[in-house]
């Protein structure tokens, strides 16, 4: 199936992160691009409850601070995240290729600390 970039749907999660779903019928994985420029969430971390999530930068550059440490990301680099990783990122244009699985859900992400 053939997802155009003109039906994703695209969501401002904060003033300096805004992401576009891929929605693909398939509950086994989940596709989206984010952009990221400052510090998403702009307060606390953040964790997803379900799933694991690997991310591609497309793009830019950034930090991932995580319970795992701080990581350097800059374009070709990737990075994943296992469930229940704490963290936020600090984006510099951060342009990423984010999968989930299984399918990423908003009720399953949750803002913590």
């Amino acid at each position: 199936m053939l997802i155009k970039k003109s039906e994703t749907r695209e969501h401002k999660n904060s003033p300096s992160c805004t992401v576009w779903e891929h929605d693909h019928p398939t509950d086994n994985l989940s596709l989206a691009t984010t952009l990221i420029d400052g510090r998403y969430p702009e307060e606390k971390r953040v964790t997803n409850t379900e799933c694991e999530e690997i991310v591609y930068v497309i793009g830019g550059s950034g930090v991932i601070h995580s319970d795992k440490g701080d990581f350097e990301i800059k374009e070709g680099d990737s990075y994943s995240f296992k469930k229940n990783e704490k963290y936020y990122i600090d984006g510099n244009k951060l342009f990423l290729t984010l999968i989930n699985a299984p399918k990423w859900t908003f009720e399953q992400y949750k803002e913590v600390e």
